[in-house]
């Protein structure tokens, strides 16, 4: 019977010391965050608003002034579209 007590005892022991040395264990290597390449790709966009529409013989073209003033954005459309008030762009 005192066997199984001191196997018991020693068990238990045994069983604190991992878990302490568990615990208590120093990580001195230095983090590192990683980012994605998908993430460094993403464009940046501001609005572009209608700033005139031209009328030509081959078409029309729609002409945005975009928000930081740089600029301008210029698209070609048929003469049965109508342009659109406002998009988002690309940054230049």
């Amino acid at each position: 019977m005192r066997l199984v007590r001191w196997v018991g005892a020693i068990y238990y022991v045994a069983l604190c010391f991992v878990a302490l040395s568990l615990a208590v264990t120093q990580v001195s290597a230095a983090g590192k965050t990683y980012k994605s390449s998908k993430d460094e790709e993403k464009p940046e966009y501001e609005i572009c608003r209608l700033k005139e529409l031209l009328r030509e013989e081959e078409g029309n073209s729609c002409v945005y002034s975009r928000q930081s003033g740089g600029r301008e954005v210029v698209i070609k459309i048929d003469n049965s579209v109508i342009c659109q008030a406002q998009f988002r762009c690309k940054k230049e």
